[in-house]
């Protein structure tokens, strides 16, 4: 019965789920397989809750991603497996539920889940001993169980460290066969779950393994959720970082840097001293370096920065170089080393000792236009996926380079699809809502610039009654006539699927946008 941390509903329901096995081993009265209804509903709802938090850290996984790709990337890729195997697992459970009730009670499969209230052979122990056991549905289960559990586990690499679910992992997806009674008698695990049992029983034994798939996947999600920033501080390369306001000064002006770990923790204080002994200020963690040159040329220092993190003392050696220089130029992005395609980038654009109205920038893609003294507009290119301003001055009559910048050309994020405050993933609404919505919108969260994106088309889709199921498209952002058709069919405790929702953005190109669940209420 391991679920990691239960809530106090779920272990009631467990409870329950042992006092009846125990009462049917006993021959009590058939209205105890009128109490599995309970039980069952009880597990459905408890699945139907892991569902929601799954989805959730699924989104936090996307929200990180589109943060930092490159660090969260792997993680990503391993969740996104792990939901893919999840799936596949629960819905062969779910098939083997509804392969043993359809052989007697066909019409209690309802838009393909089983309906336990609907059941009129609780009592049924023959047929889900022949389905599981002889025609070795569940040797097939346990199998797929067993190879569900390894690949799980294959994904913590310090099972010691995290033994706790490590355990719980292989508690929710045990499948050893049970100890040998005192007589010497053995079982298998596939007898143990499906022989000699009422089919009430069995299908309520299946309810709670596609719980513990939930309940398994969430745990695993959230430990991989957690990993993309627990090696942060502990890795395999950890380097000092030496960060100044510029690699150029000017003869007189002062040089300054930060040296600082990366992956650093703020709540601790790292010690910096320099080769020739000198111990630098610490800000907020950050070693601070300042050196004032009178004469021009290269300058190199370096030092060692070191952090006591309680359990051990991290010291690195790092070394630096900066020029002092004459006059060069200085161009500064207005929010980002980043171009957008669609949207006006501003930069600064300034070179020390030069009127500003003998600067002329470049561009290597794209356009640069001024809207005023030292403040550009940059536009880039439709294809390329990096741009170069350059800055050239009118020196004694001649045009003089004085820099560059590299910058990167990217495309717009992808937004989130909104219908009615629900924003991806599993909302709900009540039918009275659902006949009001109008339009789906996108949009871009705590990005930095105004972006309007307009959604060209999407489809809802539900399960209707007769157990077929009615898609219809829209080709605008809103709801077509035919698709409130079927918010008006649907009834409380039904889903309907608003996917394919795409969107295009000022820079043209159109996005994917992700699919939104929303649950009658």
């Amino acid at each position: 019965m391991g679920h990691g941390k239960e809530t106090p509903r779920q272990k009631m329901i467990g409870m329950m789920y042992l006092v009846l096995t125990a009462m049917l081993a006993l021959n009590v009265s058939k209205e105890v397989l009128d109490a599995f209804i309970l039980v069952d509903e009880g597990l459905v709802q408890t699945t139907e809750n892991f569902a929601a938090k799954n989805e959730s850290l699924y989104d936090k996984f996307s929200i990180a991603y589109d943060q930092n790709a490159e660090k969260v990337g792997p993680w990503k890729d391993k969740a996104e497996e792990v939901k893919k195997r999840s799936n596949e697992l629960y819905e062969f459970i779910n098939d083997c539920k509804i392969e043993i009730v359809s052989v007697k009670d066909p019409d209690a499969v309802v838009n393909g889940e089983v309906e336990m209230n609907l059941v009129k052979v609780k009592d049924n122990n023959n047929t889900p001993a022949e389905i599981m056991i002889l025609n070795k549905r569940g040797e097939d289960l346990k199998n797929r169980i067993t190879e569900y559990r390894e690949y799980l586990l294959s994904l913590i690499e310090d099972k010691e460290k995290y033994k706790t679910i490590v355990e719980s992992i292989q508690a929710n997806l045990n499948t050893s066969d049970p100890t040998p009674t005192k007589e010497g008698e053995t079982h298998t695990w596939e007898s143990e779950h499906f022989e000699h049992l009422p089919l009430a029983a069995v299908i309520t034994i299946l309810s709670k393994m596609q719980s513990d798939v939930r309940n398994t996947e969430s745990e695993i999600v959230n430990f991989l959720l957690n990993q993309v920033d627990a090696g942060d501080f502990k890795v395999n390369v950890l380097e000092a970082v030496v960060i100044s306001n510029s690699n150029y000064v000017f003869k007189g002006q002062e040089y300054k840097a930060q040296v600082f770990l990366a992956a650093y923790d703020s709540t601790k204080m790292p010690k910096v001293i320099l080769n020739d002994g000198t111990v630098l200020e610490v800000e907020k963690g950050k070693g601070i370096f300042r050196s004032v040159s009178s004469t021009t040329g290269p300058r190199k220092w370096g030092g060692k920065i070191t952090l006591d993190n309680g359990d051990n003392v991290i010291e690195k050696t790092f070394s630096a170089e900066y020029q002092v220089a004459e006059a060069s130029a200085v161009v500064s992005p207005t929010k980002m080393n980043v171009f957008y395609r669609g949207v006006d980038n501003p930069v600064s654009v300034s070179a020390s000792g030069v009127p500003e109205s003998d600067i002329h920038p470049r561009i290597s893609a794209g356009t640069i236009t001024k809207v005023s003294a030292g403040n550009y507009i940059v536009k880039p290119g439709p294809k390329e996926s990096a741009s170069k301003v350059s800055v050239y001055a009118d020196i004694e009559g001649q045009q003089k380079f004085m820099g560059e910048m590299n910058f990167r050309v990217m495309n717009l994020p992808t937004p989130f699809a909104r219908v009615q405050g629900i924003k991806g993933g599993t909302g709900s609404l009540t039918l009275g809502d659902l006949s009001r919505l109008s339009v789906v919108t996108a949009e871009l969260e705590a990005f930095l610039f105004d972006v309007k994106f307009t959604v060209t088309e999407f489809s809802v889709s539900a399960a209707l009654s007769g157990g077929f199921t009615r898609v219809e498209k829209s080709d605008s952002e809103k709801f077509t006539s035919g698709q409130k058709e079927i918010f008006r069919s649907l009834r409380t405790g039904q889903r309907v699927y608003i996917e394919g929702i795409k969107a295009i953005g000022p820079d043209g190109v159109p996005q994917d946008l992700n699919p939104i669940i929303i649950k009658v209420k």
